[in-house]
């Protein structure tokens, strides 16, 4: 019997914001007599349950859910480690308990790294320290996001190149991580893939190319921890936008405002305690909090008439629905750039089903009907009922999006950075380079007839 055959089996539910996953997890808990386990990173903070999208308590139908809302304000933000770990605890206890696991969330950085073991670089942890006890030991982890940068260039520019140059959560670990090993970020990824390589051989045919194996280095392919059923509720884009739309309206309605400023008045009592409160982290990334507290500052304020202060809810309203819609786009690409190709690696897009979550009125049919059959199927061990999507369509997503290579390239002239070099080779051509590199055109010298004649007096004769 082979090891993956007695690994426990859980459920997993991956798709984008507001497919409606959690409402699909209620459903399979309640026939499948099964406990939930959030794997959204935000929503195991306590506050902000509209903008971090928390199911009611009533929509939970008494089922339990776990890792949610169980960090409070002022504590720690967590890792992926650490949540890696209290996952896998309370999935363990869940089994134990003869209850079946399901593991639903929007992180899907999260998520791929519970299912597959040993997929985060493995270094002398810093999870038992504060954020404050880092940076007494490493002052630079508080240096500014450019100064990190830089210490990182010197240290390591392979792993620097990757990162953009705002994205300081990532610059602050690729720094800790050498800090805690005294090792190059890129050379400890790399020994963990050529570890994880000779315990799969298989990975080796299926990518030759290692020079560019992934377009985030954190993440490695290794052996799944679980025998999974991962159900992916998809949703054509273009059509979610507008549901997003307006979800973004109804979280505005129920009071999204009113927990923006609540929670404004939690920093404002923490600076006032001396208390330093890191908003580039944890809770205070929301979307919709950090969209919206411009406009909350300015009207506890009074800096704005009436009229501008509409203009500026205006504005942040239509912030948030933007934001909204782009993390829906890179959670889907997520899923086609790093999960899929996982599993193909590990020779197990078998236990992926995908359902079509576009047309809401189809729910029952597309999603929830075949949803139900394919976990009845799993857990007795029948195959699995096909993807609900056409055909075509549903072939060209198990086809593994192709591998980007990720480096920072800068535009000095747009003052603009960009990732990939798809992204670099289209943007000479883009409206707003095209627009600054044009050269500028004295019309009047070039046709000073046509000038003269505009200035002409005017006569009496017709």
């Amino acid at each position: 019997m082979s090891a993956s055959i007695t690994k426990p089996h859980i459920l997993v539910i991956v798709g984008t914001t507001g497919v409606g996953k959690s409402q699909l997890a209620v459903t399979l808990a309640e026939r499948f007599n099964g406990e939930i386990i959030n794997g959204d990173a935000l929503q195991m903070y306590d506050g902000l349950p509209i903008a971090t999208n928390k199911l009611p308590v009533p929509e939970r139908k008494s089922v339990p859910h776990h890792l949610l809302g169980c960090i409070k304000l002022g504590e720690e933000t967590w890792t992926v480690g650490k949540y890696v770990r209290s996952a896998t605890a309370v999935i363990e206890d869940v089994i134990a308990r003869g209850k079946l696991p399901i593991v639903v969330g929007g992180t899907h950085y999260y998520t791929q790294s519970l299912l597959f073991e040993d997929s985060l670089v493995k270094t002398r942890t810093t999870d038992d320290l504060s954020a404050e006890a880092q940076e007494n030991r490493w002052p630079i982890l508080a240096a500014s996001t450019k100064d990190m940068l830089d210490e990182l260039r010197l240290v390591d520019s392979e792993i620097a190149s990757r990162w953009h140059p705002n994205d300081r959560r990532k610059i602050r670990h690729s720094l800790e991580v050498y800090l805690t090993s005294g090792k190059r970020p890129s050379d400890l990824y790399r020994e963990q893939k050529m570890a994880i390589s000779k315990q799969m051989p298989r990975q080796d045919a299926v990518s030759k190319d290692t020079s560019q194996e992934t377009d985030d280095p954190r993440m490695s392919t290794s052996p799944l921890r679980f025998t999974p059923l991962i159900l992916w509720i998809h949703a054509d884009l273009k059509k979610l936008s507008s549901r997003l739309d307006q979800r973004v309206d109804q979280m505005v309605d129920v009071g999204l405002i009113d927990e923006v400023q609540s929670m404004r008045r939690h920093l404002q009592t923490q600076e006032r305690s001396g208390a330093l409160v890191d908003q580039s982290r944890g809770i205070w990334t929301a979307i919709g909090f950090k969209e919206l507290l411009p406009y909350v500052s300015a009207c506890a304020n009074a800096e704005n008439t009436v009229g501008e202060s509409e203009k500026l809810k205006k504005s942040a309203i239509e912030l948030t629905k933007i934001m909204t819609r782009q993390y829906a786009k890179q959670q889907q690409r997520w899923i086609r750039g790093k999960l899929l190709r996982a599993l193909q690696e590990n020779d197990t897009l078998d236990k992926l089903v995908i359902l079509d979550g576009t047309e809401l009125l189809h729910w029952l049919q597309n999603v929830e009907t075949i949803a139900m059959d394919a976990a009845d199927a799993f857990l007795k061990g029948d195959s699995l009922p096909k993807s609900t999507l056409l055909p075509d369509s549903s072939g060209d997503m198990l086809i593994p999006k192709a591998k980007e290579h990720i480096k920072a390239r800068y535009c000095d002239i747009c003052n603009i950075t960009m990732m990939t070099q798809q992204e670099w080779d289209a943007h000479p051509r883009s409206k707003k380079h095209r627009k600054a590199t044009r050269i500028p055109v004295d019309w009047r010298a070039l046709y000073p007839r046509a000038y003269y004649q505009d200035t002409l007096p005017e006569t009496d004769d017709k």
